[in-house]
This record gives C-alpha cells, sequence and structure tokens, in this order.
C-alpha cells in the first residue's frame, strides 16, 4: 500500500509527529505490513485538545485476516498516568466518528508504563481498547498484538441484550416496527424466553435516536406483580424516566416536573398530552417500550379477565387515549404470551388492547440471517467460517437466537489462537455438539 502523498494529510502527520515522536515508529510498522495512516489530527474535546487522533487503513490481509472492513482509530494521550477520563474521551471519540471507522475496536498509545494493565481493565469485548506497545525489532509485532487481543475475544457469548454493532438480522421486523412508530400503531413482540424480544427493543430505539423519537424502555419484571397492585409504581417510573430522556434531548419536561413524585394516572395524561403539543411543533415524538409485559397479567396468580386489578386496566386504557389523541405518541409491548391483546375483558374492564394492538412474533432466525450473524461476528474475531459449520450451527440450534450464540461460543472455545487464520469446519461444530446439548439441557 502506498505511502500518503496528500499535502493536508503529510502536514496533518508532521503536526501529530511533533507532539509524539513515536508516530514515526508506528508509521513505519504500519508501512512494512502494507497499512498507512489515512488521517490524522487532534482531539476536539475540551480538556483533551492535546491529544492525537489517527486513523489507520490495514493491508487487504490484515483486513482479512482480523476482520476488519473499516479504518482503525488509534488516540494519542500524553498522560503519563492515563485516567479512565482519558480513556472515556477516546471511545466518545470513537462514538462520533463517521461511518468509516471500525465502531468497537480502537488503539490507544500513551507513556503511561502502566498502559497495558488499565486499558485490560477498562476495555471491554464490545468496545476494545487495544495497547499500542509494539517491538521495533520485530516486523511482527503488530500482528502478534492484534491477534492476541482479537483472539482472545469471544462475541459470540452475550448474556444481556445486544444493540447497535452487536445486533444482526431482523430487518424485516424492525422495519414494521419503525413503520409502526411513525404512523402510531401499537405493536406487541411476542416471542420464547431469550429469543432476542428486549435486544430488538433496544436496536429501535437505538436506530430510531435519529429520528427526533425520545424513547423511553421500561423493564417491568422490576415492579411489583400482580395480586400486588403495581401500577403507582410505574406510573412515578414513568414520569421519571419521561423526565431524564427529555431532558438528554434537551427539550421540555415541565410539566411532567411540576407534578407530584407519583401523580395519578389522569395527571400523568394531561401532563404528558401537553408535552406532545409542544413537541410536535418541532417535529419530535415519544415512544414507550414496556418490556417483560407478562409481569402484569400473571395468568397463574390472578384471573385475568376479571382480577380485582383494574388500575392496570386504566393505566393501558391511558396510553391508548393518548395515542388517538396525539400525533407523536405509540407504545410497544413485549413479553412471552399475547395473552394481553387477546382477551376481550382485563381486571374487570373492557380489554383497550383487544382487536386494537398488533400482535408479532419472534420467530427462530432465518437460515440466510443465522449465517450473517455467525459470518459477520466470527470475522471480527478473525474466524473464517466454512458453509458446512453454518449448516450445522443452524440444524442444532433451530435458528433459537440464544441457543445459536451459545453453541457457536461454545465451539470458538475451542479453536485454536496461534494461527494467522482460524477457521470454524462443520467437524468442528460436530465436535462441540454432545458437549454442549449436555449443558443446554442441564440449564
Amino acid at each position: 500500500m502506498a505511502a500518503p502523498q496528500h499535502p493536508d494529510l503529510l502536514a496533518n502527520v508532521e503536526r501529530v509527529r511533533y507532539k509524539y515522536p513515536v508516530l514515526r515508529d508506528h508509521i513505519d510498522a504500519l508501512r512494512s505490513l502494507g497499512s498507512q495512516v489515512v488521517y490524522a489530527g487532534f482531539c476536539r474535546q475540551d480538556g483533551f485538545r492535546d491529544c492525537a487522533i489517527v486513523h489507520v487503513r490495514f493491508s487487504g490481509a490484515i483486513e482479512a485476516g482480523f476482520g476488519f472492513t473499516r479504518e482503525v482509530m488509534i488516540f494519542y494521550s500524553p498522560h503519563e498516568d492515563l485516567q479512565g477520563r482519558t480513556f472515556q474521551a477516546a471511545a466518545r471519540e470513537l462514538g462520533g466518528a463517521d461511518r468509516s471507522i471500525t465502531p468497537d475496536i480502537f488503539f490507544m498509545w500513551s507513556p503511561d508504563r502502566r498502559l497495558q494493565i488499565k486499558l485490560n481493565d477498562w476495555s471491554r469485548p464490545a468496545k476494545l481498547a487495544i495497547p499500542l506497545l509494539i517491538d521495533d525489532e520485530d516486523e511482527l509485532s503488530l500482528i502478534t498484538l492484534l491477534r492476541d487481543y482479537i483472539y482472545a475475544r469471544d462475541l459470540f457469548y452475550m448474556t444481556t441484550p445486544v444493540y447497535g454493532a452487536s445486533f444482526f438480522g431482523r430487518r424485516t421486523l424492525l422495519q414494521s416496527m419503525r413503520d409502526d412508530v411513525f404512523n402510531q400503531r401499537v405493536t406487541g413482540v411476542f416471542g420464547l424466553r431469550k429469543s432476542g424480544k428486549t435486544s430488538i427493543l433496544m436496536q429501535l430505539k437505538e436506530e430510531l435516536q435519529e429520528d427526533k423519537v425520545v424513547t423511553v424502555l421500561m423493564d417491568l419484571e422490576a415492579f411489583p406483580s400482580p395480586p400486588e397492585d403495581p401500577t403507582d409504581d410505574i406510573v412515578s417510573d414513568l414520569r421519571r424516566r419521561l423526565i431524564a430522556e427529555l431532558k438528554a434531548h434537551k427539550l421540555r419536561t415541565q410539566e411532567l416536573s411540576q407534578l407530584q413524585e407519583r401523580p395519578s394516572i389522569l395527571d400523568l395524561k394531561n401532563a404528558l398530552q401537553a408535552i406532545l403539543k409542544h413537541l410536535h411543533k418541532d417535529g419530535h415524538r415519544i415512544l414507550l417500550l414496556l418490556d417483560e409485559i407478562e409481569y402484569l397479567t400473571p395468568a397463574d396468580r390472578i384471573d385475568i379477565a376479571e382480577g380485582d386489578m383494574p388500575r392496570i386496566a386504566q393505566l393501558l386504557s391511558a396510553l391508548r387515549s393518548i395515542v388517538q389523541e396525539s400525533e407523536n405518541f405509540t407504545f410497544v409491548l413485549s413479553g412471552l404470551t399475547s395473552a394481553i391483546v387477546e382477551g376481550g375483558r382485563l381486571y374487570g374492564r373492557p380489554n383497550p388492547l383487544f382487536s386494537w394492538a398488533k400482535a408479532v412474533y419472534v420467530k427462530p432466525l432465518e437460515r440466510e440471517e443465522a449465517d450473517d450473524l455467525a459470518s459477520t461476528v466470527g470475522g471480527k474475531m478473525g474466524i473464517q467460517i466454512e458453509p458446512g459449520a453454518l449448516e450445522a450451527l443452524h440444524e442444532a440450534s433451530g435458528g433459537h437466537a440464544y441457543l445459536y450464540r451459545n453453541l457457536s461460543s461454545a465451539v470458538v472455545q475451542h479453536l485454536p489462537t496461534d494461527v494467522f487464520q482460524r477457521t470454524m469446519t462443520r467437524a468442528s461444530v460436530l465436535t462441540e455438539l454432545d458437549d454442549w446439548k449436555s449443558r443446554v439441557q442441564g440449564n
């Protein structure tokens, strides 16, 4: 790969190299591997303007070997005692970069002798910071560094919902839900445990950030469940979350802030509608995501149709009323079963969601979606997955999102890490299958 020739780039490289002489060694190491610097400049964040940012384009061989498809950021800090706030500044710089930058990996350099220890403690697999410590005498030092860090990641292993760069598939469902938001349709998303429902909600929130949609996600599992009435707690927490999200977007909160900490359902409804009118002038919307909705309708503990819990039905009626009376509000439900939208009565009142909310079901991943997930996530760990392995993964897991990732993780644990190109074969999947099934059945 040719050295950079553009005068502006060369001048910017020189500016950064004057502040950080080590950049010369890094450029030489990159050039020896057919890679080059494509951007250089200083951080524009207040308090960190003496830090520098460099973007690197790796050679085709390195990109293929380690799964890079974009440029990679290097963050230079002058501090001999690197602090967590500088690491956070680097993470913000990465998050604010355009789409040509790898979103989940960056290099960091500082003269701090404990750089490696600190970065190993601060970074996470979804935001991996690699200390740029290379041996000038070893031309393959950078390759070894990449291998030690990238091969050590297991991006298939996830115990919490995923979104952003870690989310794959469900494009048709997400587009449908996005359309529902802008057309004010209420959607219920239902499916088995660990089928990815919460991840879908979080990804929807992520994708709507640039569309003037203020999204509030509430996990109803955290509240008391009938026969204990959770309504006051839910209304209070909803008010608090709405205020926090609106403030984060620098939007009006006056009517909600003036309410008591535990307002009535009607007071919350009126205040929210007043704010919605103001938001509508600038094209802003509010989206409420109610996850784990089954905790409001535990059929094994209370008569859902006629049980003595009318305020839950009243709260849902208020939300429906806001949707019908406003032009910029809707909500989404998520849970195990669709009972809450299918029964004609709910706790002694007409069910406000019956024949009104749209039920959609999270199905297993289609083979194409699963292949895309495995190939992309595997690529980020430097793993090439053969067609036979993809077929075996889908067959064994049935396309269930959690099981698919869990099995893939189990196979990755036994792949070699002392090679340049790791490959997952059908045989490597089948070898792991019996032990994996035993562990899954045991749980």
